[in-house]
């Protein structure tokens, strides 16, 4: 059965796309702070933290356009086109 994404809640995508995006970035951003520390001694602070703030923060109003320009694209000329099928008991294994 094939079905299409008609519209993209612009808030809720964008939120939960950007907590998915900090799962990424998270650990890079420690790597970061444990590399500084190991070779200046010391942590850059503040720095690291508004970065990351700031990265979440940018990240979804990008997203929230993102999803805008989506939904203005899906509305004029259709949307992305995704195949759907039931799955019985032994595809869930």
């Amino acid at each position: 059965m094939n079905q299409e994404i008609a519209y993209l809640h612009p808030v809720k995508t964008a939120r939960a796309l950007v907590l998915v995006y900090l799962c990424f970035s998270v650990p890079i951003v420690a790597m970061g702070l444990f590399v500084a520390f190991v070779r200046y001694g010391d942590l850059p602070g503040i720095a690291v933290f508004t970065a990351l703030i700031l990265n979440a923060l940018i990240g979804f109003g990008l997203l929230w356009l993102g999803c805008k320009a989506y939904n203005w694209v899906a509305a004029r000329f259709g949307g992305i086109e995704v195949h759907v099928r039931e799955l019985t008991p032994e595809d869930r294994q």
